[in-house]
């Protein structure tokens, strides 16, 4: 999705804060809708928007169906997408000159319509199959439709993948088994799935930063925690969790934190999380005036009756724990288990590195497989997870290889340094909704290549997190936080 789309999501967010600072008002502008109806609170707030209008000034048109043209400005609105000359439309039947040809002309710019065919049908209802594939083109998820599979209604075959991203979002429902794909749409129906998507968006998740020095923009970010990177567990009896910093300089990185009006965490992260860890680990968080712990873990499953003794001994100091998304790990994580017992469970999603015809591809947290992971988490059944318990991983370092070698992690401050280099070019991938650049090779050296999470790659993974319900997310490598960034957290 372009950045127009994402300053409008912004801006009408911004914009429109106020409007929730109390409940909902009843729909009472509109005679046609009672205060009882089940969509009145959600077409009014469509309405203090200025996303939906009536169909007069006092009727709203309660289950009239809403044309095609039609749902395509109220995208327009919602989005705010800036109007666009109707000439670049390729359907035979659209007059430019009219009232809605420059909005269908803004969303043909953003990808929302497709031209398979060469007439619009612009006054024909949208169908509801029709209606889930333009919202998810609207958010910019169109790459994960070939991945969502499909959605749990026996009457769906067209804009499959669409409509189970729509269902996992939270935005649509069907009627039991059925979704009635080719039923045309109503306008309180679209105006309830909009009312859905703004209230996502503009939840506010909790954020957590990972820290190791005291520099760096983070403190900006507008963290409820911040953690300090201070060791990691060993995974060996005698000396179960190993220190990487000076008491000194954690005592520095603790007062700096609490400047910056958060609550400072310690931070351990291993593959294996020993017994005799836990009473160390828990001592540590004491002597060191941590309000609590996030611990991370990259290998071997935690057992819940380790994390319930470890609570136990934090006292009622803050738990949070970092586990491997489900299907990146061979291990049996009891999820629901530590999402209850623990203060918040963040979700880490690794990418694939790989060489394909000789170029590295190494995305950072492949949009691709946030997806799945959520998806399995909180769509495939009942995993008794409570999404506003959990939390998305992002990292803000990338992934830098020269030629076929992978080099190692550079911050986003260095991904912006050589950004401004005459000899690099930038990438974005949207299959993964990932950036790249790539510095020419010299007589040096190969190829440099850098994969990392630009503005827009942060926003489309904070987005999906909202639209899965998540309550917050965790930024590693903190320190290199970049202006861009901070915009869209």
């Amino acid at each position: 999705m372009k950045k127009q789309t994402q300053r409008g999501i912004c801006a009408l967010l911004a914009a429109c804060v106020l409007l929730c600072a109390s409940p909902y008002a009843r729909a009472t502008r509109f005679a046609d809708v009672p205060d009882t109806h089940w969509a009145a609170a959600d077409i009014e707030l469509c309405a203090q928007l200025g996303v939906m209008n009536g169909v007069t000034s006092t009727a709203f048109g309660l289950r009239q169906p809403l044309s095609r043209a039609s749902y395509m400005v109220i995208l327009g609105r919602f989005f705010q997408w800036l109007p666009d000359d109707p000439g670049i439309l390729p359907y035979q039947d659209i007059n430019p000159a009219a009232w809605y040809a420059p909005a269908l002309a803004a969303a043909y710019r953003q990808g929302v319509m497709t031209d398979q065919s060469k007439l619009f049908r612009p006054e024909e209802p949208v169908t509801r199959g029709e209606l889930a594939a333009a919202l998810i083109r609207a958010l910019g998820y169109s790459t994960l439709s070939g991945l969502a599979g499909s959605p749990p209604f026996a009457d769906v075959s067209a804009n499959a993948g669409y409509i189970t991203l729509a269902y996992d979002m939270g935005l649509m429902n069907g009627n039991g088994a059925l979704f009635l794909p080719n039923d045309a749409a109503t306008r309180e129906q679209a105006a309830a799935i909009l009312a859905r998507l703004y209230r996502k968006l503009q939840a506010e998740p909790r954020k957590i930063g990972v820290i190791s020095t005291s520099g760096g923009l983070w403190s900006s970010a507008g963290l409820q925690s911040v953690a300090v990177q201070a060791g990691y567990l060993t995974g060996v009896q005698a000396t179960p969790i190993q220190y990487r910093i000076e008491q000194e300089n954690a005592s520095s990185l603790r007062a700096s934190i609490a400047a910056a009006g958060a609550d400072s965490l310690l931070y351990l992260s291993g593959n294996v999380l020993q017994w005799n860890a836990l009473t160390p680990a828990a001592s540590a968080v004491f002597s060191g005036g941590y309000s609590g712990l996030l611990l991370e873990l990259t290998g071997a499953s935690v057992e819940a009756s380790q994390i319930q003794s470890l609570q136990g001994l934090l006292q009622g100091r803050s738990l949070h724990l970092i586990v491997p998304a489900p299907d990146q790990t061979d291990d049996d994580y009891p999820y629901a288990a530590l999402s209850r017992l623990a203060d918040s469970l963040t979700i880490r999603v690794l990418g694939q590195s790989r060489l394909i015809n000789g170029f590295p591809s190494d995305p950072v947290e492949p949009l691709e497989e946030v997806y799945q992971a959520l998806h399995t988490l909180f769509r495939s059944g009942d995993s008794g997870l409570d999404a506003s318990k959990c939390a998305l991983l992002l990292s803000a370092s990338g992934s830098s290889w020269t030629g076929a070698v992978n080099t190692g992690l550079v911050s986003a401050q260095e991904v912006e340094t050589l950004l401004r280099s005459g000899d690099v070019s930038s990438h974005y991938s949207e299959r993964y909704a990932c950036a790249y650049l790539r510095r020419a090779a010299s007589d040096e050296q190969p190829e440099q290549v850098v994969w990392y999470l630009d503005a827009k790659s942060v926003a489309s993974r904070v987005r999906l997190a909202k639209l899965f319900d998540l309550g917050g997310l965790v930024l590693t490598d903190a320190n290199g936080l970049t202006e861009t960034i901070l915009q869209v957290l």
